[in-house]
This record gives structure tokens, C-alpha cells and sequence, in this order.
């Protein structure tokens, strides 16, 4: 099924533009949001099982409140009204931070001396931020190093080559988990001690998933292309199942529904306890090497891909597009009523910058509101959304932005 085809078939939504309109302005704003941002964002993908769900509201309207001081090009994690970052481009030391989430300003810093790939994750009271030498708790409410743990050598005296940006925290057991060269290793969060590790998934480039106990992992299995659970508590494998075209950017989904998980065009859904694909959802024909996120939340699935956004009905297997057009597919959020996404937005408004952040009705596809992006170049930060607050980066800007209900400073 091609593309042309797919939306052709498919129950298309409205775009009613209901919203007002905003556009990035010159200099850098700072003004507080009306208030403190509930909700929380801990991880990637918004929660150990990468649902990439924030079960709160998008604010009424999207204006640029403030940006940070501070350069990042790196997902930050949030909650409590406090926003946790890091600067770890090699021009700036390396610090771990933390900003005041209504009105950006810098609440500590902590010098790490890192630069380079990266993961942050929140779990009980510790930041924590896994690099290619160490992985590090920081204090969240003053910055102190509460402990390191150096990321071991291998035998042959040469660290294997970990993938730190891809750290999972399973926040019920307190289990961390970094991907390797060599598999997946495990550690616990209150000291930083060695749990686990496993040879039994390798050559990983997506963000494990972990749900009900179980970890789950795409890479290599024995050679093979595979999705593989293991035991939380001990890194045992339970099941490993053989994939077709396993997708490079795709985090695995891990829910109540199945695992969910990309292969070729189609959405696979995979039982938690045995690993049978019991769901097969074809998605629009993509080249394989093109960004594909997953997000879930109930009986919905909203898979966005370079060819567009889409609402999947997992009980009656139907798909409706949200957005036919360009998207940035790296990552979008889900709100209570809400989809935000970084799209091609010239269906929804009259200028000739078209890429915005878009807020869908998650029900319906209307726009509830749309901001345009000036200067676009790259997406480093997608939209994370916290009750009342949109944060993002692009490469125009160089600092986490907010957007919320605010007057507009354009």
C-alpha cells in the first residue's frame, strides 16, 4: 500500500484552525508562565514503557514564554516545577542543571565534565545522567554527586562502546539499565551498583522498553534482527522473536495491550508473556531508513513517520490521519485531549515559514493552535509537554523554549 493510497482510504481530520498564531521572536523572552507546570516527564519517551503519554492538558494557547540562559540540545526530564537539563557540548564543560519551570531560572549546576551522546532519567529523588565513562546520581534539590559509577572495562582492557543515551529506569524496582556493545547492563539506582548484564540482544539503537517487570529490547539476537524480553530483577531472557525490517528509531512500546513495535511498514503488537505477534497494523510505505515514533496511550496508537500523523484504533484495527504532510518524526507528545507534534503546517497557516509546533484534537485531527518556527533549521529538543507548557529546542534557537499561556512577545 503506498502512500497515496493509504490516505485516500483512511478518515482524514478536520484541520480547523481554532487557535491563534504565534511566531518565534527576536531576542530571547522572559516571561513566567502563568503557572507552575504540573505533571512530570522522567525519562525518554515519558515513562519506562515509552508510551510517550503526559496525561495532562496543552495550554489554551502557545506563546513563547522564556527561554533558558543556558545552551542544550538534549531532552531535558521534568517534574516537581523544576526542569533538569545538561550542556555536555564539549565547549561547555559538561554540567548537569536544573531550571525553575515557570519562569527558566537556574536553580544549580553541577559540573560533570562530559560531552557527547548522553541519557538523563529522574527516579525517586536523584537526576541521573549516564555518559560514556560514568553514570552519576545528582541530589534534585541542590546538584551533589550522590554517587559515580564508572561504566567497567571490558576484558580485553578497551571500554565497550555503551549507547548512555539510550538509558531506561524501571521506576518501581529502582532497576537502571544501559545499553552495551555487548548487551544490556543493569544497575540499581539507590547506590549505583552492578545488578545485571546480558549478552542476550546486541548492536541496540533504540530506547529498551519496561512494563510489568520485563525490560524489552530491539538488536541483534544471535545475528537476527529480534525483539527480546528479559526479567527486570535479573536479566534472564524470557522470549526473543525474530523481526523483519527492524526499524532504527522506533522505540519499542511496552502496555497492558502488548509491545509494540516497528517492523518494515507494519506496527506489530507482540503478547508481553510469550512474544507472539497478535496485531498487525500496516502503516503507509516508508523508505525503512526514515524516523518513526510510536506513542500509546489505552486503546490508541499514534504512529508519526515522515509521510504523516496517524490515530490507530487497536480494537477495531482503523486508522485515522491526524496530518497527511511532513513530520518531524523523531518525537511528538500525548496529552488527555491532545496530540503536539512538529509539522509542515502550511494546510493551517498563511506564511511562508512553515514548519510549526501543532496541537491536534486527539478525537477529532482539529488544530487547536499552531506556532511557527522562525529560521528553521533542525529539531534537537521535540515538544515535551507538562500541564500548562509545551518545552522544545531547535537549532535556531541553541536553549530549551517554553511555550504557554502568555501574552505574545512578537
Amino acid at each position: 500500500m503506498n502512500r497515496r493510497t493509504f490516505f485516500a482510504t483512511a478518515c482524514v481530520g478536520t484541520a480547523a484552525l481554532s487557535g491563534c498564531l504565534s511566531v518565534l521572536p527576536l531576542g530571547r523572552p522572559d516571561t513566567p508562565l502563568p503557572a507552575v507546570p504540573d505533571g512530570t516527564w522522567p525519562q525518554h519517551g515519558a515513562n519506562s514503557a515509552n508510551t510517550f503519554v503526559s496525561d495532562v492538558s496543552a495550554p489554551p494557547r502557545g506563546n513563547l514564554a522564556w527561554e533558558s540562559a543556558t545552551f542544550t540540545r538534549w531532552d531535558p526530564v521534568i517534574t516537581g516545577g523544576i526542569v533538569y537539563t545538561t550542556n555536555f557540548d564539549p565547549s561547555n564543560e559538561g554540567s548537569a542543571i536544573a531550571l525553575d519551570a515557570q519562569d527558566g531560572s537556574e536553580q544549580w549546576r553541577t559540573l560533570l565534565e562530559g560531552d557527547g551522546d548522553h541519557g538523563r532519567a529522574l527516579v525517586d529523588e536523584r537526576f541521573l545522567v549516564a555518559y560514556d565513562e560514568e553514570l552519576v546520581a545528582l541530589d534534585r534539590q541542590n546538584g551533589d554527586i550522590l554517587w559515580r559509577q564508572p561504566l567497567e572495562e571490558s576484558e580485553t582492557g578497551e571500554r565497550p562502546t555503551y549507547a548512555p543515551e539510550l538509558l531506561a529506569v524501571d521506576e518501581r524496582s529502582g532497576v537502571v539499565v544501559v545499553p552495551s556493545r555487548d548487551g544490556l547492563e543493569a544497575f540499581r539506582a539507590e547506590n549505583g551498583e552492578p545488578h545485571w548484564e546480558t549478552a542476550g540482544v546486541t548492536q541496540q539503537r533504540v530506547t529498551p522498553a519496561i512494563h510489568d517487570g520485563t525490560v524489552y529490547a530491539v538488536g541483534a539476537v544471535d545475528g537476527t534482527d529480534s525483539v527480546a524480553a528479559f526479567d527486570v530483577e535479573d536479566g534472564t531472557t524470557r522470549w526473543t522473536k525474530a523481526l523483519e525490517q527492524v526499524s532504527t528509531s522506533a522505540d519499542p512500546v511496552a502496555t497492558e495491550r502488548g509491545v509494540f513495535v516497528v517492523d518494515g511498514n507494519s506496527l506489530g503488537v507482540h503478547d508481553p508473556e510469550t512474544g507472539e505477534r497478535t496485531k498487525e497494523i500496516g502503516l503507509a510505505e516508508i523508505d525503512g531508513t526514515e524516523s518513526t515514533t510510536v506513542a500509546v496511550d489505552g486503546e490508541t496508537a499514534f504512529v508519526a513517520n515522515a509521510e504523516g500523523l496517524l490515530a490507530v484504533d487497536l480494537a477495531a484495527e482503523t486508522t485515522r490521519v491526524l496530518h497527511d504532510d511532513d513530520v518531524y518524526a523523531q518525537g511528538f507528545c500525548i496529552g488527555s485531549d491532545t496530540v503536539i507534534a512538529m509539522v509542515d503546517g502550511s494546510e493551517y497557516v498563511s506564511t511562508e515559514l512553515r514548519e510549526t509546533i501543532t496541537v491536534f484534537d486527539r478525537e477529532t485531527g482539529d488544530v487547536q493552535w499552531n506556532y511557527v518556527l522562525d529560521s528553521f533549521h533542525s529539531v534537537t529538543i521535540p515538544p515535551i509537554l507538562v500541564g500548562g507548557a509545551v518545552f522544545f529546542a531547535t537549532s535556531s534557537i541553541g536553549a530549551l523554549a517554553v511555550l504557554g499561556d502568555v501574552d505574545s512577545n512578537g
